[in-house]
Order: structure tokens, then C-alpha cells, then sequence
């Protein structure tokens, strides 16, 4: 396996002293002199689901399964947990949240939402293509990709959307 981790931490800071945001919950906070908006985290957010929808559409693959699902609150706790950031909660990842099951096949649109919903940590679980990709959301804005063949080529792609690559 090809093992990756996709960040938007530059790689050099990680040992200074460096203050930025990792979580949902910090929007409104400042950060480096820079308040943390719902557009900015949003923006950050989409980079990291757009590097994995570019993994599996180099990797040729039409869906992720999903397994050992755990919703982080009852949906009455995640509804008033995250009532300052509504407008980031659409239809489609309301549903997911309250809908996905083990073993459940995510088409590219599904990805997007189940994702979303492990980035802001809502909610956790396996994601993969059995034997060809593994994708590892964890907390602070940590994603690992394992694969079964290099992704190198695509690896300034993903770069380009404002993320880090470091090949473990």
C-alpha cells in the first residue's frame, strides 16, 4: 500500500509555533490575525473533499463503502451543537448524518456529505474501496489516503488546491 497524508498544515511548521484552526468549532476564533469564517472553512473543507474525489477518479473507482459507522451526538444534540453554522448543513448532509449504515456504497455525491460530516466531526467510520483505497479522516483536519498503486502523478493536483502531501 501507498500511504499519504493530505493536510493543509505546510510540513515545515509543524514544529514552530504556529497557531491555526482545526475544527468547525473554530469559526469566529482568529487565528494568525485572521477570524476563521464559515466561507474560509468551507473553502479548506472543499479542497480536502475535492483530493478525494481526485484519488478515486484516478483510481478509476465508481463509489467508497462505508463501515463501523458512530454519529458523534443524537440528532437533537448535532442539530443544537451546530445551530451558528447552519448554513453549512444542506439537505444532503442533514440526511447522511441521520441515514448512513455500515456497509453502505457512497457514490461520488454521497462522498461528498459522509466526508464533510467526518471533517467536522460528526461523525466517524471506515472508508474504502476494498483493496485499492482507504481514506482516514481523523481529528484537526488529519486525512490519510492508503492506496493500492502511487497517486505521484495527481500529487501536484491536489497541491494545487491548497493542501499538503506527504508520502509515508
Amino acid at each position: 500500500m501507498y500511504r499519504y497524508e493530505i493536510t493543509k498544515y505546510k510540513p515545515n511548521f509543524r514544529d514552530e509555533e504556529y497557531e491555526d484552526w482545526t475544527a468547525i468549532s473554530d469559526i469566529g476564533n482568529s487565528y494568525e490575525g485572521q477570524i476563521l469564517t464559515i466561507e474560509k472553512y468551507k473553502e479548506v473543507e472543499d479542497s480536502y473533499i475535492k483530493a478525494i474525489h481526485l484519488v478515486m477518479e484516478y483510481l478509476e473507482l465508481p463509489f467508497l463503502l462505508i463501515n463501523n459507522v458512530v454519529r458523534s451526538f443524537s440528532y437533537d444534540t448535532f442539530m443544537e451543537i451546530r445551530k451558528d453554522c447552519r448554513e453549512l448543513y444542506t439537505k444532503e448532509i442533514l440526511e447522511r448524518y441521520s441515514s448512513a449504515k455500515d456497509l453502505e456504497e457512497l457514490d461520488k455525491e454521497k462522498v461528498d456529505s459522509f466526508c464533510r460530516l467526518q471533517l467536522r466531526e460528526d461523525i466517524g467510520a471506515t472508508v474504502y474501496y476494498p483493496r485499492r483505497m482507504k481514506v482516514y479522516i481523523g481529528y484537526d483536519f488529519l486525512m490519510g489516503i492508503h492506496t493500492s498503486q502511487s497517486i505521484a502523478s495527481i500529487i501536484p493536483s491536489i497541491e494545487r488546491l491548497g493542501l499538503f502531501v506527504e508520502k509515508h
